[in-house]
């Protein structure tokens, strides 16, 4: 695969899953670990976090690789 042919949008959505999928890790065992919160519980609310993270995150890293 030739990397220098990736588009902008293409890089924003990888390093945007990227961050997301750490995010939501992070958010994951924080509740389940540390906040003592049902693993369920934690699970869907770390999907949720990486919804929303993957979103922001594709945005504001597509308008910065565009520049």
């Amino acid at each position: 695969m030739d990397l220098n042919s990736w588009t902008p949008d293409d890089n924003a959505r990888r390093f945007a899953t990227l961050i997301a999928t750490a995010s939501a890790v992070f958010t994951f065992l924080a509740l389940w670990l540390g906040a003592g919160w049902n693993p369920l519980l934690a699970l869907l609310l770390a999907a949720v976090d990486a919804v929303l993270i993957w979103a922001v995150a594709r945005v504001a890293l597509r308008a910065y690789f565009r520049r």
